[in-house]
């Protein structure tokens, strides 16, 4: 018999495809929203250690008030800069939702037309098990045959 060959296999490439190409769409977004919260994540980290520094020279009386008017305005624009981040994120999000969608959606018309490539390989496989089954009862068939033949 000859090899399965599923006739809608160039639509499932397809559908396979579409479904890579959302997922790098929506990596990249992700990626973008990551390296932002990363951002975020520095500067915080940043104003906690510039914190402890001046609370370190206040205690020891060696801070200076250049160096504290120095660290209000670092605080305020590296506040201003976490908050424009946490925006940036916030307002990605529908496109992130909305392509999420678009992904389910592509998985969704991959899966069935895997469903139907596999139901298609099990009437396949359930074909060739009849067949060679069948060839099986002609040759044991044979064989009983030509040992009733000789018995005569």
């Amino acid at each position: 018999m000859k090899k399965f060959k599923f006739g809608l296999q160039k639509l499932l490439e397809l559908r396979e495809a579409r479904e890579r190409e959302v997922k790098n769409e929506l990596a990249k977004i992700v990626s973008i929203q990551n390296r932002e919260r990363v951002k975020q994540e520095s500067l915080r980290k940043s104003i906690a250690d510039n914190q402890r520094m001046l609370a370190e020279k206040m205690r020891t009386g060696k801070l200076r008030s250049e160096e504290a008017i120095l660290f209000e305005k670092y605080f305020h624009v590296s506040s201003r800069a976490i908050d424009v981040a946490g925006e940036k994120i916030k307002s990605m999000e529908p496109e992130v939702n909305r392509i999420r969608e678009k992904l389910a959606a592509a998985s969704k018309e991959r899966k069935t037309v895997e469903k139907l490539k596999e139901r298609k390989m099990a009437e396949y496989n359930y074909k060739i098990n009849r067949e060679t089954a069948k060839e099986n009862d002609d040759i044991n068939q044979n064989v009983f045959n030509r040992q009733s033949l000789q018995e005569l």
